[in-house]
């Protein structure tokens, strides 16, 4: 998607969104489009302040990482996990921004995430992109970047193969999936750098890993680091 097709898609948000993306209602024009109320009802996680949570020790398991870090626990029926759905296929991106608003202002309030170089959304294939017309990560990337004064490399990495949908597999098939399918695009640019990789949810962590490992294998010197909107599945009811 071209920078022009973005801010054409921003400005409209901007002039025809002024309810909550969450729950409709009325909130003041602003960097914020989420009411009040939404944001003291998310179910956070606070890891972004725990240097040793779950999502760290978890994630250290598979490769060596900085900081890993979900904003919220995804539930099983709320507002919350209708309005990433939303995010993701209802053509509805503006909610996907709002949360890498709110992801990265709370990475950046813990204070360990402030020497981030470069925020990498996990991408999808040029073949599920034209179909979709866009990729959520890339909105949340984008929010998290600006609130942690990084840069987005939304180019950094491409998906070799058009996998499968992750949901409905079983772990290791989850995990099968996602083997090698990413590679690295200008791995120099990466060299020595602290790489946030973002994604909308972690379930199991395959793609997150497969990314990770992707771009350690092509930039050995760099340091990564994870950061979602939320955590589903078992790792989240393991993480409360």
């Amino acid at each position: 998607m071209s920078m022009l097709h973005d801010i054409y898609r921003d400005i409209l948000a901007f002039v025809f969104h002024d309810t909550c993306v969450i729950c409709g209602a009325h909130v003041e024009r602003g960097v914020h489009r989420v009411c009040m109320k939404c944001r003291y009802n998310l179910p956070r996680t606070l890891f972004a302040f725990r240097p040793d949570n779950p999502v760290k020790e978890y994630f250290d398991n598979h490769f060596e990482s900085v900081n890993c870090a979900s904003l919220f626990y995804l539930k099983a029926d709320n507002k919350w996990k209708r309005a990433l759905y939303r995010s993701k296929y209802g053509q509805e991106w503006f909610i996907a921004r709002q949360l890498g608003i709110m992801l990265g202002g709370e990475l950046l309030d813990s204070g360990l995430y402030s020497d981030v170089d470069i925020v990498v959304p996990v991408p999808l294939h040029w073949r599920k992109l034209l179909q979709r017309g866009y990729n959520q990560s890339n909105y949340i990337a984008d929010g998290v970047a600006e609130a942690l004064g990084a840069k987005v490399c939304r180019n950094a990495l491409y998906r070799r193969i058009n996998n499968p949908p992750q949901a409905g597999q079983m772990i290791g098939e989850r995990w099968d999936n996602v083997d090698e399918i990413f590679a690295v695009r200008r791995p120099e640019k990466l060299h020595g750098k602290h790489v946030l990789i973002v994604d909308d949810v972690l379930t199991t962590g395959a793609t997150l890993c497969s990314c990770a490992r992707a771009i350690l294998q092509a930039a050995p010197s760099c340091r990564i680091s994870i950061a979602t909107a939320a955590v589903a599945g078992k790792l989240a009811r393991r993480s409360r």
